[in-house]
């Protein structure tokens, strides 16, 4: 007897889910944020996405990532990748799984006022793929914790990265795809980070690791990508339905150009960073911009948004120009030493560039040694506690503002701009931006950019050894850093070293506003549970949660 089962006709099967609807029935819905976009009565979800397809192609490829922790065990990989890019891993694999978490919360911020039931089905299966995504990577972190060199930083690290100066910059500039216009906050996640830029993170820098030895990261990140084109096919229905509607044209204009310079402002510094700083192997002929220009350049913007003016958009090439300029400028190239240089206020261990590296950038940026050289040297020679000095005592005094938007320093002294604006007391303040593009994301959202933004200003006039203390970078011996400036060659150092070098902590957006004879650059108060000056200068309060009673 024949007992063959006829193919389902995933059409069907979808038109069917289609059907079942996502009216509330049971309660009145309440958005957390409303949206301007007007929509249209019919959507179209082109990959047409089924439940009962989905789990079973996940649950195999779940087995291989799985599978490939154990390998990379039985291999030796912690013992064979370069221990320099493992470090770096803290940071970069805990700001990823925060990024996973933003595009799940983003997917629930849609769904409050998408009114198509095929675009409400393709972002609940996204939304499974987050929750994935999430479980993966935090079982990497697991894994890098318990079988790395040194596992000081990851033990802690969600705390860290949440206090981090370099990290919480990752926090904010994630938080833009689940605050706000639901709709802005889409085309952040699914139009920008996910078609664009998880080339660099998924793709790009796995190949690095892979050539430091680490080849656990890209069984991971890989699985991970492979579910990124559900994700981008999500964007661009969601693209697609709004566009029907000929209002909402101008507002896809803006929000693409603000979805697309917040992440730039902060993921090329810190994947430039990461990349080109942290790789022991100089095996790679390319440059993290010719890198940028075959993912984002060629594959997204040239491929991608150019061909959005086929459909009616009109979008000027002047925001992406801005933001390869800042590049070829030497955005990353400028952050490096200061994020080198405040290694005791981090989670990770550093490590001196060498011969090989100075090398390496030379024959890849001209005059790099000659710009960049003496300050490596010198945080070379001070790695040594013995020596009784650290980089960033003088270091700090000059240098740059922190952006109030992005909340990167302003390193390309060209574009640093600021405005005085009032508090909600009438007292002027001074705002810094990295650039133009920054100080129109703060001008045009209302509300948006507010709290304790400037990370250097809670801390301003305290001794470093009282700041590391509060911020928990002690080890378990309750005496050696967490942070250090070299892997190995000497001893650690400790909070002893740093309370001989005698330093004070000072905010560069405080020395910067006084230098130039400007209002108080400080958005820090004491006096509030959440330590913020409220208001965000444009005439909005700003958002200011209610304080846990304990």
């Amino acid at each position: 007897m024949s007992t063959t089962t006829r193919r389902r006709s995933v059409t069907k099967t979808h038109e069917r889910i289609a059907q079942l609807g996502w009216a509330r029935d049971y309660h009145d819905p309440v958005p957390i944020y409303d949206t301007r976009y007007v929509f249209p009565e019919k959507a179209k979800d082109p990959m047409k996405q089924v439940m009962r397809e989905y789990l079973p192609m996940q649950l195999e490829k779940d087995d291989r990532v799985y599978g490939g922790f154990d390998a990379a065990l039985r291999a030796s990989m912690p013992t064979k990748a370069d221990e320099r890019w493992l470090e770096v891993m803290k940071p970069l694999v805990l700001i990823l799984v925060y990024a996973e978490g933003s595009a799940g919360r983003c997917m629930s911020v849609l769904m409050d006022v998408v009114p198509n039931e095929e675009l409400l089905n393709g972002y609940h299966v996204q939304f499974v793929d987050e929750v994935r995504h999430i479980g993966m990577q935090m079982n990497l972190a697991r894994w890098y914790a318990k079988h790395s060199p040194d596992p000081a930083g990851w033990h802690d690290g969600q705390r860290y990265m949440a206090q981090n100066l370099l990290t919480r910059a990752g926090i904010n500039m994630f938080s833009h795809s689940f605050t706000g216009d639901p709709i802005q906050a889409g085309f952040t996640m699914m139009t920008v980070i996910e078609t664009a830029f998880t080339n660099v993170a998924f793709v790009a820098l796995p190949d690095v690791g892979t050539r430091n030895g680490d080849f656990i990261q890209a069984t991971t990140y890989s699985s991970v990508q492979s579910d990124e084109a559900r994700h981008i096919s999500n964007g661009y229905a969601t693209m697609l339905t709004v566009l029907q509607e000929e209002e909402n044209i101008p507002l896809i204009e803006r929000d693409l150009q603000q979805a697309w310079w917040i992440v730039h402002a902060f993921v090329d510094p810190f994947v430039g960073t990461i990349m080109e700083y942290f790789s022991r192997d100089r095996s790679d002929e390319e440059s993290y911009l010719h890198k940028w220009d075959r993912w984002i350049r060629d594959d997204w913007y040239r491929s991608y948004v150019e061909q959005l003016g086929k459909m009616g958009l009109s979008i000027p090439p002047t925001m992406f120009e801005r933001a390869r300029e800042r590049i070829t400028g030497g955005l990353y190239h400028r952050l490096a030493p200061l994020a080198f240089a405040t290694w005791p206020l981090n989670f990770w261990r550093f490590d001196p560039l060498t011969e090989t590296d100075f090398a390496w950038f030379e024959e890849r940026y001209p005059g790099w040694t000659d710009e960049y050289g003496p300050i490596w040297e010198a945080y070379s020679l001070l790695a040594d506690p013995d020596e009784g000095a650290l980089l960033l005592n003088g270091f700090l005094e000059g240098a740059p503002p922190m952006c109030w938007s992005c909340m990167m320093p302003c390193v390309l002294d060209h574009d640093m701009c600021h405005r005085v604006v009032n508090d909600p007391h009438g007292t002027p303040r001074t705002r810094f931006y990295c650039s133009q593009e920054c100080q129109w994301l703060d001008e045009s959202n209302p509300g948006r950019y507010t709290g304790d933004r400037g990370w250097f200003d809670r801390w301003h006039g305290k001794a470093l050894s009282e700041v590391i203390r509060e911020l928990g970078l002690i080890r378990s011996d309750g005496k050696t850093l967490v942070g250090q400036p070299r892997l190995h060659g000497g001893r650690l150092w400790t909070i002893e070293d740093i309370e001989r070098c005698d330093m004070e902590v000072v905010s560069p957006n405080i020395l910067t506003a006084e230098a130039m004879g400007l209002p108080n650059g400080s958005w820090h108060d004491p006096s509030d549970p959440f330590g913020a000056v409220m208001g965000d200068g444009n005439g909005a309060p700003g958002l200011r949660p209610k304080p846990v009673m304990l």
